[in-house]
C-alpha cells in the first residue's frame, strides 16, 4: 500500500466513524486522554487544516494559532472533508522531500503524511473506545503506519505523546501498532 492509499483508506474510515457520533456521543469520553469525542474529532478535523498550512509553507508557531477554532460545527463529516481536501491539495502541490516545520520537529512532507495516516488510524482506535465499537482497520494500514510513520512515531514519543514501547499481545498488526505506540486494546 502506498502513502496516498494508505491516506484515502485512514480517511474513509474516520469519517465512518464520525458519522456514527451522534449528539449524544460527541460529549461523552473518548479513549483519548481526557478528550471528549468531540474534543477528539475537532482535533482531528483541524490537523487537517494545519497540515495544508505545513504543507503550504507554514511554521509550526503559524499552526499553534488554529488550535482553539472549532472545527466540528455543524456537521462534523463535511468539515472533516473540507478540511482534508485542503490538506490534499497543500500536499499535491508540494514537494514531499522539503522540510515541514512540524511541532515535534522539522521533518520531511512525506513523513507528514504518514504522519497524518497514523493520526487518523490511532485516532479511529481512540473514537472507537469511545463509541464502543469494534476498531477494524486493515492489516495494509496498519503495516504502512508500523512502516512509514516509525520515525515519526519515535519524533513524536520524545514530545511526549506516545508512551514507551511495549511488548505486543500477538504478532498481528493491529495489536503491535498499539504496543509500538505505548497502546494496548482497549486502551
Amino acid at each position: 500500500m502506498n502513502a496516498v492509499e494508505a491516506l484515502e483508506e485512514a480517511a474513509q474510515d474516520w469519517a465512518a466513524l464520525v458519522a456514527q457520533t451522534d449528539a449524544e456521543a460527541m460529549d461523552s469520553p473518548s479513549g483519548c486522554g481526557d478528550w471528549s469525542n468531540r474534543e477528539l474529532i475537532d482535533h482531528v478535523i483541524g490537523g487537517g487544516h494545519r497540515y495544508a498550512m505545513l504543507f503550504a509553507g507554514s511554521s509550526a508557531a503559524d499552526t499553534a494559532v488554529t488550535r482553539g477554532n472549532d472545527y466540528v460545527a455543524d456537521d462534523a463529516v463535511a468539515q472533516f472533508w473540507r478540511y482534508e481536501s485542503m490538506m490534499r491539495e497543500a500536499m499535491d502541490a508540494a514537494d514531499l522531500d522539503a522540510t515541514v516545520d512540524h511541532r515535534a520537529g522539522p521533518c520531511p512532507g512525506s513523513e507528514l503524511l504518514a504522519m497524518r495516516v497514523m493520526e487518523m488510524v490511532l485516532h479511529s482506535q481512540d473514537l472507537c473506545v469511545g463509541l464502543g465499537v469494534p476498531w477494524e482497520p486493515s492489516d495494509a494500514v496498519v503495516e504502512f503506519v508500523l512502516a512509514d510513520a516509525a520515525s515519526p512515531i519515535e519524533r513524536i514519543r520524545a514530545f511526549g505523546a506516545f508512551g514507551p514501547a511495549l511488548v505486543p499481545v500477538s504478532q498481528q498488526p493491529v495489536d503491535r501498532l498499539l504496543a509500538f505506540t505505548g497502546r494496548r486494546a482497549g486502551d
